[in-house]
């Protein structure tokens, strides 16, 4: 017989996380309020990169 395709299901969309209001600390690894603009443990600024410039 012909070929029968299955409907198309449409796809899933990730659950928004449970921790969406926070982030972590990229030194120490302490996790933050969303708000905090730098560590509340190290005081390293949100987003800083631990990597080191190649000289």
């Amino acid at each position: 017989m012909g070929d029968k395709k299955s409907p198309t299901r449409p796809k899933r969309q990730p659950k928004p996380s449970s921790d969406e209001g926070y982030w972590d600390c990229s030194v120490c690894t302490f996790r933050n309020s969303a708000e905090a603009f730098k560590c509340m443990m190290c005081d390293v600024r949100k987003g800083t990169s631990t990597r080191r410039l190649l000289q």
